[in-house]
């Protein structure tokens, strides 16, 4: 690969070979890129982005339901104020790792000191 540097050292014969392979180079991945596309090898961007909705709604619908069936399933082992505050505690968690994966789209657990 060559540097501009070494390409201005170049007579203008060399110079114009050197760009019109190189314009011919791009006209290849122009056309590779176009039958790619004409090959289904490429998804519309609305597809994927209502997709990706319909599956975040449903990790989010799924992330909040968890908290109520983990608090019922220790419903009988504690007594109904911890279990409460149990539920609380883990939607908190879920919201705040739901909220910093919309914002950030990545998930960085909060360095709050939990209460006993």
């Amino acid at each position: 690969m060559q540097t501009e540097k070494d390409v201005e050292r170049l007579s203008l014969q060399e110079q114009k070979l050197y760009y019109e392979a190189k314009y011919k180079q791009a006209q290849s991945e122009a056309a590779e890129f176009k039958n790619a596309i004409q090959r289904g090898e490429y998804i519309l961007k609305d597809d994927i982005i209502a997709e990706l909705q319909r599956f975040f709604i449903v990790l989010k619908r799924s992330m909040l339901g968890y908290s109520r069936r983990i608090a019922t399933e220790l419903a009988g082992y504690v007594d109904s104020v911890t279990a409460r505050r149990i539920e609380k505690m883990i939607t908190e968690l879920t919201l705040d790792a739901l909220e910093q994966i919309s914002i950030d789209g990545v998930y960085k657990p909060s360095k709050k000191k939990r209460k006993n």
